[in-house]
C-alpha cells in the first residue's frame, strides 16, 4: 500500500476524541469481540451449510442433467443486507440476455429459499408450463417476483407477492411483463435439522412443474 495512505498527522490533536462515540463498543459488543467461540461458531455454521448444499446438489444431479446439463456452484459472503449468505446455483446458465437457474439460499438471521430465475428464451421455453402448473407453485408456497430488480433475493420489501393471495389475472399481468420470471419460496432456519427433506420438497416442485412440458 502507497505510504501516503499511512501517514497519520502529528499536528493539531484538539479535534481528537470528538468522533470516539463511533469506533467506541458498548458491553455487548465488548462480549463478542473478546469470545474467539463466537467466530468459531459462525464459522462451523457457514461449513455446515455449505455441507448440505453440497449433499442437495449430489442428490439432484439426475433430475438437472436432464434440463440443463451443469456443474453446481457453491458460493458464499458476508454481506447480502449486512449478513453472511451461502448460494448454491444449480442448474445453471447465466447470459446477458438467458438465465435458466435454481437458486438455493441460505441467509443469515433468516431463512434458507429456493428460487427459480428464468430469463430470454429459457422464459419463453418455460412460461406455458409454468401456466399451466402455478397451482402446483402457489400450494408449495412459492411466491412471484414484482420488482423491477432481478437480483433481489429477500422476499420481503415488495420483492415478491405470494402466489396464494393473487388473482389469475395478476398472474398473467406480471407474466406478460418483459425481461426476467422469479418465483421463491423459504424454509425457516428454525428448521434447519429437516432442512434437507424442506428444501428438497421445494426444489422438486420447481423440477416438476419444469418437467411437466415434456
Amino acid at each position: 500500500m502507497d505510504a501516503a495512505k499511512l501517514r497519520i498527522s502529528s499536528g493539531d490533536n484538539r479535534d481528537q476524541g470528538k468522533d470516539k462515540a463511533g469506533w467506541t463498543v458498548s458491553a455487548e459488543e465488548m462480549e463478542i469481540v473478546t469470545d474467539p467461540a463466537w467466530i468459531l461458531t459462525k464459522n462451523s455454521i457457514i461449513a455446515k451449510a455449505v455441507a448440505l448444499f453440497a449433499g442437495l446438489s449430489e442428490q439432484w444431479k439426475p433430475a438437472v442433467h436432464a434440463l440443463v446439463p451443469s456443474e453446481p456452484k457453491i458460493s458464499r459472503g458476508e454481506n447480502y443486507k449486512g449478513m453472511p449468505w451461502v448460494v448454491l446455483d444449480y442448474p445453471r446458465s447465466f447470459g446477458k440476455e438467458d438465465i435458466f437457474a435454481i437458486r438455493t439460499m441460505f441467509w443469515w438471521g433468516h431463512y434458507f429459499s429456493v428460487t427459480l430465475h428464468l430469463k430470454g428464451k429459457f422464459k419463453q421455453l418455460y412460461l406455458p408450463v409454468i401456466q399451466q402448473n402455478i397451482a402446483a407453485l402457489a400450494a408449495a408456497g412459492f411466491h412471484i417476483g414484482v420488482s423491477g430488480d432481478e437480483w433481489r433475493h429477500e422476499l420481503e420489501g415488495g420483492n415478491y407477492r405470494s402466489l396464494e393471495g393473487m388473482t389469475a389475472q395478476e398472474w398473467e399481468a406480471v407474466f406478460a411483463r418483459p425481461g426476467f420470471l422469479k418465483f421463491s419460496a423459504k424454509c425457516g432456519l428454525q428448521h434447519w435439522n429437516e432442512a434437507e427433506e424442506e428444501i428438497g420438497r421445494l426444489y422438486n416442485t420447481v423440477i416438476g412443474v419444469l418437467r411437466s412440458g415434456g
